[in-house]
């Protein structure tokens, strides 16, 4: 099932042999930054663990792999990486296999968004024969394909980040596995954008996982009609983009367009048994001019349309969704919140698809209005009330705060003097109407000057965010 809006466990899988060295340092350098950047934009708290990885004997002689397991503090996280150092490695393939069976075994939360970010610029053992010192695969009998398929069973996505040009030929296998998991494969020619990479990537999951938290039925329905109309996964993603179209959903998207997984990586390989299934099959990508090494940018698109790519990845995630606990929430009505009176998402979006424990101070405490107004920012701010403050954290920079989102607002308390706003010095001719801006700076009260939805009376955006930017015809904003 689509996961937490609040958790995230982030493992790295990182190969240390002696060509990985730029990126460990970039790792190393950067990991307070991806930490704080995530954290900043997306709200969410953090557990991180590392898994390093070379090879068996007697390939190397130092280590298989090396796990450091979940930590809340990046300043451990930075330890383990000055501890890393590239060095070994003997043959062409390393320990990738082992180093996905230690990561599907680390102490993932059931509450959490689960990523594992596998970063190599070697094969795994058993994938293709030649200068393999372990042509029949893994020594430990881990199979990769095995264990990525475990792996979308726990709902962890996989992202691969494959070194080009080194990885080039063996890039449809790297492919195959983040398909499997509805996860991405990346290709990096820089190691000073891996932290770009890393925090594009990230935030970018963490939107779908919450876009698919929030539609989990309508997945399920357009799933079973799939299934019941006897079409394929492409034919599903393009109904699943109709309904999140229809309903106005954006996700965050990082720029990936030569991670999307090819032909034969999506409709061959990842329907082999294993990897001896796999190493018969397999034919090395050739570095020609159209496989030559990407060049990338990473850069985030917030808030875009959910792509093709994006709504097939939901489709591969959402077939080892259990939907029986579905079932029993379309009979009971509300899909009952996982989070109950600890949630933190007070949109109307969200406080209509989801119940919520009705000690829930803040439903109760005005029995005369609805439940979802009191999770409303502008009536949470025109009514402040003790009990209001006593349900959220304070925020640790208080009145310097400077972040105005509504989830921020909604989730942390603030001393009385936030609301004096500094005037916009724009004043009536402000175009921006976002919340966060709306919330930092006053504006003379000359009517409204939200832009017209281009969907009018039939919009289902009924987002603070959206109402406070757009207005709608004949209806209630």
């Amino acid at each position: 099932m689509a996961a937490s809006n609040s958790n995230l466990d982030l493992a790295f899988a990182m190969d240390c042999t002696s060509s990985m060295g730029s990126y460990i340092t970039s790792a190393k350098n950067n990991i307070r930054v991806i930490i704080d950047e995530i954290t900043a934009k997306e709200m969410i708290t953090i557990r991180l663990a590392l898994i390093e990885y070379r090879d068996h004997p007697p390939q190397d002689s130092t280590f298989v792999t090396r796990v450091h397991s979940f930590t809340n503090t990046v300043m451990e996280m930075k330890g383990w990486l000055e501890q890393c150092s590239a060095h070994g490695g003997g043959d062409g393939p390393e320990a990738v296999a082992d180093a996905l069976h230690d990561a599907l075994n680390l102490s993932w939360r059931s509450d959490a968004a689960k990523i594992c970010i596998l970063i190599s610029d070697a094969p795994p053992h058993g994938l293709v024969r030649a200068g393999d010192g372990f042509p029949d695969g893994c020594p430990a009998g881990h199979d990769p394909l095995n264990i990525v398929r475990k792996m979308a069973e726990k709902n962890i996505t996989l992202y691969t980040v494959g070194v080009e040009p080194p990885i080039v030929p063996y890039r449809d296998f790297f492919m195959t596995i983040a398909h499997i998991t509805g996860g991405q494969y990346v290709p990096m020619v820089d190691a000073n954008r891996l932290a770009q990479m890393i925090i594009g990537g990230v935030r970018e999951e963490i939107s779908i996982d919450r876009v698919m938290n929030a539609t989990k039925r309508d997945i399920a329905r357009e799933m079973r009609k799939a299934a019941s109309d006897g079409v394929d996964d492409i034919e599903t993603a393009k109904r699943l983009q109709r309904v999140f179209s229809d309903k106005n959903v954006v996700v965050n998207r990082m720029k990936n367009e030569a991670g999307a997984p090819s032909k034969v990586a999506e409709e061959c390989y990842s329907k082999c048994v294993g990897m001896s299934d796999i190493q018969q099959q397999y034919k090395q990508t050739q570095t020609v001019s159209h496989t030559k090494p990407a060049e990338m940018d990473y850069k985030l698109e917030e808030e875009k349309t959910v792509s093709l790519e994006q709504a097939k990845r939901i489709v591969q995630k959402a077939k080892n969704w259990d939907y029986s606990n579905i079932d029993e929430a379309e009979k009971n009505g509300n899909t009952p919140c996982k989070y109950g009176t600890n949630c933190h998402d007070h949109s109307e979006y969200h406080r209509a698809r989801f119940s919520h424990p009705e000690n829930d101070n803040l439903s109760t405490q005005r029995k005369h209005e609805t439940k979802s107004s009191h999770h409303n920012t502008q009536h949470r701010d025109t009514h402040r009330t003790t009990q209001k403050d006593s349900n959220r954290i304070p925020c640790k920079h208080e009145e310097r705060c400077h972040d105005h989102s509504e989830y921020h607002r909604a989730k942390y308390s603030h001393p009385e003097n936030e609301s004096r706003r500094t005037p916009c010095k724009h004043k009536e001719n402000c175009h921006d109407h976002s919340v966060s801006h709306r919330e930092a700076f006053s504006h003379p009260e000359t009517g409204d000057h939200r832009i017209k939805c281009k969907h009018g009376s039939n919009c289902y955006d009924n987002s603070d965010y959206h109402r406070t930017k757009y207005s709608h015809p004949n209806m209630s904003s």
